[in-house]
């Protein structure tokens, strides 16, 4: 009897312990389920936004706010998806919002407004805003800001672009490519790279967000923004610079181009600060030229150029 009666209090405590496993996992599954019905809920309301953005400035203004307050709330796919998807949006709008400012009045105010603020102050939309009582560029301007675009200025023209630097906000949430692309985004639109055929950066700089782009085409080869950073990479810049900012002298009478003391200390720089192990196309030609220039007192060589030239062809974007 005592047997059967363990044999029962056994079967008791296996019964009660299986139910209450099971009142634990109900209790793990619908903890989980909230938050997945939270988070369709969220990208199905953006979604709204952003079909409805592609004809309505509101709606784009509203989808933007929305995903800066929401994106919390969804797993990195989602959250990777909906960031594209308004970038996407902000530069159809932008090509828009880049016409209606390219004319006569919004320049000529702008202009004037720019000099009564002070060229030498960063363009602000607040400042700008409080400056302007033309009722049609004030009203552009509000929009710019509403949407978040950045406004520049360059060779005496004046033009919005994507304030980058407003979805470093995202990144928590969004898969490695995206993160990383966001901040080779952020990097160009807070400090533009050249301006009137100048570098508005270092050396230093240049090189280091050179390399940071063909890092992210060597990490994230299938990345939905590859081709997007590709575009970006400019190897003449790496190389010869630009106009107004060039890597070599212009040419003395003997015809000899010598590489500007800068370009090659930070080359050098470079190099040196390289990690073991690194894979990178554009630092190895960097150490072949710095032997090169070596070799040649600096001078810019035609071994050099066919150097050059070659690694130009595989990054280009076919």
């Amino acid at each position: 009897m005592r047997l059967k009666s363990s044999i029962k209090l056994g079967f008791l405590a296996i019964t009660l312990s299986i139910t209450a496993m099971g009142a634990t996992w109900t209790t793990s599954q619908t903890a989980l389920a909230a938050p997945v019905s939270a988070s369709k809920t969220v990208y199905h309301q953006f979604q709204m936004y952003w079909k409805n953005a592609i004809h309505s400035t509101s709606s784009l203004i509203q989808a933007r706010k929305y995903l800066s307050n929401h994106i919390d709330e969804v797993g990195p796919w989602q959250a990777t998806l909906m960031t594209l998807q308004l970038e996407n949006l902000q530069k159809i709008k932008l090509a828009d919002l880049d016409q209606r400012m390219y004319t006569e009045l919004f320049q000529h105010v702008l202009s004037e407004a720019h000099s009564k603020i002070g060229y030498e102050q960063q363009l602000t939309y607040s400042r700008l805003l409080k400056e302007i009582k033309d009722p049609a560029v004030h009203k552009l301007l509000q929009e710019a800001s509403d949407l978040g675009f950045k406004l520049e200025t360059s060779e005496g023209l004046y033009y919005p672009i994507i304030n980058y630097e407003m979805y470093k906000k995202f990144q928590p949430y969004v898969k490695p490519d995206i993160v990383a692309y966001i901040d080779i985004m952020a990097a160009e639109s807070n400090q533009p790279t050249t301006s009137d055929a100048a570098f508005m950066i270092t050396w230093n700089e240049l090189i280091r967000r050179t390399l940071e782009k063909e890092a992210f085409l060597n990490n994230f080869p299938t990345s939905n923004r590859a081709s997007a950073v590709k575009n970006l990479l400019y190897v003449s810049y790496l190389f010869y610079g630009s106009d107004n900012t060039p890597a070599y002298d212009w040419y003395s009478e003997e015809e000899i181009r010598t590489i500007d003391p800068e370009v090659k200390k930070a080359y050098e720089k470079t190099v040196a600060k390289r990690e073991p192990n690194t894979q990178s196309i554009l630092l190895d030609t960097v150490e072949k030229i710095l032997h090169l220039l070596d070799e040649s007192n600096n001078e810019l060589t035609p071994e050099i150029k066919e150097i050059i030239e070659h690694v130009e062809k595989q990054f280009t974007n076919e």
